[in-house]
């Protein structure tokens, strides 16, 4: 793989040159943030201009609402040719700018500042350009298709309730198109306070929709109280009695519901949704669910003792379920029919009422085609003696998540199953113990995987931890995102190692790296950390490059932001693109990834 040296002030002063050939008039320093920066270091940068932050967000808004409030009333002044003449300007520095990254190559398209800058220019166009479409001339059902991808597209739940109160508050014509699609309004939040009546509103809108209901979920930035013992146990939002009132107002559209998203803090609302579907069903009511998330957020691993009774999911009427997820909560797991499914996501679940051995192994044979196995702190209960089983095979699960597990437990639940086309595996809250052996165990099981990640994961720092590290790196030879966070920095440092030391890539063709040794995951593109050293992560990605394999982007995630030093920053960036990834979000390369094979072909 090649690679191409970081921009100079001169390839920044060339491409400032190009978009303005012109001596440009005096900079503001709201407006022109991002312009005025490009040749000022990226540390020096402040965080309104840079995208990702969210100061830059705010500057966003605060531009475009002074923008808004500086226009003459609609129908009073004609501005039609001065918004035109601005965004036709913007569009045509946009369309010079893509010339110049493409000459300069990945020097310009791996920087920051190109990003920021091209993501600015294309702001700018559209304050302007959406002055002069000419929206309400469209058929009725082009207009609805717009509003469609408006709200489909948003990045989280939140943002798609703020785009539907927008859209409906511009004017009449635009309110009546919204309120009589009812695909627009079937997922609803329900996050307003009791009686809801927004949610409610929005239910009424919906019609014979399919329904996605989320209750209670919080934002994006919201800490989990997991992280926090100093909270009430029961200091909860619902009460039984709401929860009550609420089921028996959404069960009204039982049939319709196609995903139902519940997160609480106590077992009693938990308790009642479980009750309430299982009261449906045997009432001969149908469920067409597709997807059940039910999180207890409260005290994990706490059970409610030998006298409480399990529901049944669904009454057993589960043939449209596809994807479960359970966190703190249980089934009656026997008696609820599992199959076919492609997401199964179990967390913090006791294990005195976790499913069997037998059970477990009887739902993953009923799903052949499972593509995502979560299990963090839940997994099957253990046999009274070892079993004598053959490893159920499931080629088809690409996402694998590990965690909470000692690691006698973590061998256990390992060996459980096959699956050599994961993509996708995550190794997480692995500590207390030495996890060696575990990494031998899963050495060369995972050969396809392409993103890695690793969170507190204890591998001790000797030579039998080192080398079975290496081995396992080694067998990983596609890997190209890693995702790392509160590692010891030992095990971080193998993937540098040299794989020969270990009896490794002997006869490997070795004449593509400049210091004529193998690489250790030699495809390694990007990099995704957060609660790490930023001095040693510069270091990391400079020894990456000096062995031939150099990164092509590193991600900090944003809560972390202000513990890379604005030095550590700019010692990253002299040798990789360092960009900021929101928390929970996903970035181009990682989505990229979950759709290509091993030769970048769409799958």
């Amino acid at each position: 793989m090649s690679f191409y040296p970081k921009p100079t002030a001169k390839t920044v002063d060339a491409v400032m040159s190009d978009l303005n050939p012109v001596r440009p008039a005096p900079l503001h320093p709201v407006l022109d943030a991002v312009e005025m920066h490009m040749t000022v270091p990226l540390n020096r940068w402040p965080k309104h201009a840079i995208m990702g932050t969210a100061d830059y967000k705010k500057r966003q808004e605060f531009l475009m609402s002074d923008h808004l409030k500086k226009l003459p009333p609609p129908g009073t002044i004609d501005t039609s040719a001065k918004d035109m003449l601005l965004s036709t300007m913007f569009m045509h520095k946009m369309a010079q700018m893509q010339r110049v990254i493409q000459r300069q190559g990945s020097a310009a398209s791996d920087d920051p500042r190109y990003i920021y800058l091209y993501d600015d220019m294309r702001f700018k166009r559209n304050i302007f350009y959406w002055r002069n479409f000419r929206m309400n001339d469209l058929p009725p059902e082009i207009i609805t298709h717009i509003f469609r991808i408006a709200v489909w597209s948003t990045s989280t739940p939140d943002e798609g309730t703020h785009i539907r109160i927008l859209l409906t508050s511009v004017c009449a014509k635009w309110r009546r198109l919204m309120i009589e699609d009812c695909t627009l309004w079937s997922a609803i939040w329900f996050r307003d306070p009791p009686p809801y009546e927004r949610s409610m509103e929005w239910f009424r809108r919906a019609g014979g929709a399919p329904l996605d209901i989320r209750i209670n979920e919080h934002d994006a930035d919201w800490k989990s109280k997991d992280d926090d013992w100093k909270y009430k146990e029961d200091d909860h939002r619902f009460t039984t009695e709401q929860m009550k009132e609420l089921m028996d107002k959404l069960l009204v559209k039982v049939s319709q519901i196609r995903m139902l998203v519940l997160v609480v803090d106590n077992w009693p609302p938990a308790l009642v949704v479980l009750n309430k579907l299982q009261e449906a069903a045997y009432a001969g009511k149908a469920i067409n669910m597709e997807r059940l998330e039910i999180h207890r957020m409260g005290q994990p691993v706490v059970w409610l003792g030998p006298g409480h009774t399990p529901s049944v999911l669904f009454g057993g009427k589960t043939r449209a379920l596809k994807y479960l997820c359970l966190r703190g909560i249980h089934i009656d797991w026997n008696a609820t029919p599992l199959s076919n499914l492609s997401t199964i996501d179990l967390r913090k679940i006791a294990m005195d009422v976790a499913p069997t051995l037998n059970r477990f192994r009887e739902v993953l044979l009923a799903c052949p085609r499972l593509q995502k196995l979560s299990l963090d702190g839940a997994g099957p209960q253990p046999s009274a003696k070892m079993p004598d089983h053959i490893p159920i095979n499931l080629p088809y699960l690409k996402v694998l998540i590990i965690g909470g597990f000692s690691m006698v437990y973590s061998c256990y639940i390992l060996s459980q199953f096959k699956a050599p086309n994961v993509r996708d595996l995550t190794l997480m809250n692995l500590s207390g113990e030495d996890y060696t052996t575990m990494i031998a165990a899963i050495t060369a099981r995972y050969r396809e995987l392409r993103l890695l990640t690793l969170y507190t994961v204890n591998i001790s720092p000797t030579e039998k931890g080192t080398k079975a590290m290496v081995r396992f790196l080694y067998a990983i030879p596609y890997l190209s995102y890693l995702r790392i966070a509160s590692m010891n920095w030992h095990v971080i440092e193998a993937f540098n190692e040299d794989p020969r030391e270990y009896g490794l890539g002997k006869d490997a063709d070795t004449q593509s790296f400049p210091q004529n040794r193998q690489v250790l995951c030699p495809k390694l593109q990007t990099l995704e950390f957060q609660q790490l050293s930023g001095t040693k992560i510069a270091e990391w990605v400079a020894r990456r490059k000096e062995l031939g394999a150099p990164l092509r982007r590193a991600y900090v995630n944003s809560p972390y932001v202000d513990n890379v030093t604005a030095e550590e920053a700019d010692m990253i960036q002299q040798v990789v693109g360092l960009f900021i990834a929101p928390l929970g979000s996903t970035t181009p390369e990682e989505r990229a990834l979950a759709t290509c094979d091993r030769y970048g072909e769409t799958i």
